[in-house]
């Protein structure tokens, strides 16, 4: 049997397996179901039974009145130090704080904040998967804990782990508990990696930290050197979705030829989504390089000087409108259009002997005319 008949058969061999597999998982998942529902619901009453009543009157059931956390989880039939018990409290948890109820579940959150630390010691134990649900758990509850810094030395320990989801989970931990000392250790070790994180879930990740933003930042770039170009352009991003003030430090990764060519592209966005008159030359000159290999640079820059104001910013527009690259010439029309220049006012180029110039503000116009017509069209149905 030749070898491509044997990897054909053996391929379908695993694909009927995953089907067989998948059908098995559900029909356990379904069998299950009834008994965890019983038991959520179970949970739920004993929450309500002991946390319900703000005057902390003792309940009748001597188990479930006993103090802390333990009577409660003796009574309930769980053990939070199982994934699957970990589930049915987080459901049950979720159901009542959405509820009229929430008072309860945040009474019974505060006193398990004492457990908080001894689990993420225990889940650090587990496998990956299951350190990792217990990070999601610890990011949704983790703001009412008393035990931050100890619970961020541990989360350090999970975001080391190779698992992916393990670490994004922890991280995401991380930010929700808000101190930007842990996070930016986090962020260095991840760096470390053999697989790091993706750019844009990292930026993503930063953006989404609970704690002051401006703290974070500088104690990010007093460590900037030191992380790789993956994670500096990640820490760029970052900035630039949250502080216009650091044009300086943009315009020298944006202007040094030594820098990384993503780096320098993600200085270019900033200093034209926040403009710095000092910076204006620099996107002239990247716009009028006439070198095909820098033609992110010159487009980027076309696109930029929206932003800035001047003849010579003009002028460099205009000329940029002669490029051989489509990308350079879109942006640098798209710009003249968002100054507000019209067909008259641009006559020199409409009239002018380059085709691509030409048809290209000829393209925008119409698009604009286009646009204009759709708005129309919109007001006068909105008004009928």
């Amino acid at each position: 049997m030749p070898g491509s008949e044997i990897l054909i058969y053996g391929y379908g061999a695993v694909c009927l397996s995953m089907i067989v597999f998948n059908i098995i998982y559900n029909i356990i998942l379904r069998s299950k179901a009834p008994l965890t529902e019983k038991k959520t619901e179970r949970v739920k009453a004993a929450l309500l039974e002991k946390y319900g009543d703000a005057s902390g009157s003792v309940c009748a059931n001597k188990t479930l009145a006993a103090p802390g956390t333990a009577g409660f989880f003796k009574y309930s039939h769980l053990k939070p130090e199982k994934s699957e018990d970990l589930l049915i409290l987080s459901e049950a948890l979720s159901d009542i704080l959405s509820s009229e109820h929430r008072e309860a579940g945040e009474r019974f959150i505060q006193e398990l904040q004492k457990d908080f630390l001894r689990l993420a010691k225990e889940y650090l134990k587990k496998d990956s998967m299951q350190t990792a649900y217990f990070a999601v758990f610890l990011q949704e509850y983790c703001q009412w804990s008393e035990y931050k810094e100890e619970l961020s030395e541990v989360l350090l320990k999970y975001v080391s782990k190779k698992n992916l989801y393990c670490r994004i989970n922890a991280l995401d931990a991380l930010y929700a508990i808000g101190n930007a000392g842990y996070v930016v250790r986090a962020v260095a070790i991840q760096d470390k990696m053999e697989t790091p994180l993706h750019t844009r879930v990292l930026t993503e990740g930063l953006s989404s930290f609970s704690g002051d933003q401006e703290e974070l930042t500088g104690k990010l770039l007093e460590r900037f050197n030191e992380f790789s170009a993956r994670t500096r352009l990640a820490v760029l991003n970052y900035i630039r979705s949250q502080s216009g003030e650091y044009k300086e430090f943009m315009y020298r990764i944006m202007t040094d030829e030594r820098e990384e060519r993503e780096l320098r592209l993600s200085a270019e966005r900033y200093l034209g989504r926040y403009p710095w008159e000092p910076a204006g030359d620099a996107l002239i000159a990247f716009v009028k390089d006439k070198e095909a290999l820098h033609w992110e640079y010159a487009a980027l820059a076309a696109w930029a000087l929206r932003n800035y104001e001047g003849e010579h910013v003009l002028s460099a527009l205009k000329s940029a409108l002669y490029s051989s690259n489509w990308y350079v010439r879109y942006n640098a029309a798209e710009s003249l259009e968002a100054k507000g220049f019209s067909y008259t006012e641009l006559i020199d180029v409409m009239a002018g002997k380059d085709r691509y110039a030409r048809e290209m503000m000829a393209y925008r116009f119409d698009l604009q005319r286009l646009m204009e017509n759709e708005r129309n069209s919109e007001n006068g149905r909105g008004e009928a």
